[in-house]
């Protein structure tokens, strides 16, 4: 039964939009770890999976905005519950065919964490409050189709580019870093760890266990090695010495990623080494360093062509 109610019905309505917006902005807002969500369904690589993520963000953003302005809203009304449908059948099948965390199923990201049946439950909800919206309430203007149209591209541009996935960011930004290789030489020849970190090709990350930026770029070069089925013997990590073998473990622990082989630099050398700048991920061809970047600056390409001995593009400028 049509709800009659015209103030209820835009109530709700608006209501919905504001979720739809909310949504959009917390997962954006923790867009790494929702890149890193979506790509352990191993359905895409990860410059497809960046992509995807922003244009369902921007999806998402632009229903809400619709739904608030009560522009196009029959299309709209019909978009979002088929969207709601969609995810609710998503939610239910992904136990049965994918072998993630269901603790978050990032709905609004890692801010507000709803599990796999709070995630169900608030859709659900959310379908039901559509069922009261009455479309009779709305009439049609005749600049909503330009007003979509910008809309829709605005918001596609905006959050393809304010934070871009790492493929067009590397053409915007430079992602190289300076290092200083005979500091790195030196300090290495100081560990007992020198032989095992120059042989063959490797992947060594210069990290701070309490740097954000150093646990996105260790999380999503975990998932790269696990899904690409590469050796983790490739990569190898450089902590400062300040950090002890328990905040080491925890490091790897809390963001779920497989011990590596570390060594551990005096503060001095570190900073001295990467310039102040963290997280560093060093290409290592037999010890000589081909290619140093920061952590939008290699790709899955770049790791799994560079491990299974084929040259990574680019060299770095000392």
């Amino acid at each position: 039964m049509l709800n009659k109610n015209k103030y209820l019905s835009h109530t709700i309505r608006i209501f919905i939009g504001c979720v739809f917006i909310a949504s959009a902005i917390l997962k954006y807002i923790s867009i790494d770890a929702f890149d890193i969500y979506i790509y352990e369904h191993q359905l895409f690589n990860f410059a497809i999976t960046a992509t995807l993520t922003r244009l369902l963000i921007a999806t998402e953003f632009v229903l809400g905005v619709l739904l608030i302005a009560n522009l196009c809203i029959r299309f709209t009304y019909v978009v979002t519950f088929l969207f709601l449908i969609g995810f609710t059948l998503y939610l239910c099948l992904q136990p049965l065919l994918f072998d993630v965390d269901i603790n978050n199923c990032y709905c609004f990201g890692d801010k507000i964490m709803l599990n796999h049946t709070q995630s169900i439950i608030k859709n659900l909800v959310l379908m039901g409050l559509l069922l009261l919206v009455n479309i009779r309430f709305y009439h049609k203007r005749k600049y909503e189709l330009a007003v979509f149209i910008v809309l829709t591209l605005s918001a596609s541009t905006a959050f393809m580019l304010i934070d871009a996935p790492d493929y067009i960011y590397k053409k915007i930004f430079r992602t190289e870093v300076r290092i200083n290789t005979n500091i790195y030489e030196k300090a290495l020849h100081k560990t007992t760890k020198y032989d095992t970190f120059s042989s063959g090709y490797q992947l060594i990350c210069l990290y701070s266990t309490k740097c954000k930026y150093c646990k996105i770029a260790a999380e999503k070069i975990d998932r790269i090695i696990k899904q690409n089925q590469l050796a983790p013997s490739h990569v190898k990590c450089i902590f400062w010495e300040s950090s002890d073998s328990t905040e080491i473990k925890h490091f790897f622990s809390e963001n779920k990623l497989v011990p590596l082989d570390y060594a551990l630099f005096s503060i001095g050398e570190f900073l001295a080494i990467t310039n102040g700048k963290m997280p560093v991920i060093l290409f290592s061809d037999k010890g000589n360093i081909i290619r140093s970047v920061n952590y939008t600056g290699f790709s899955e390409k770049d790791i799994t062509d560079f491990l299974r001995q084929k040259p990574a593009k680019g060299s770095v400028v000392f």
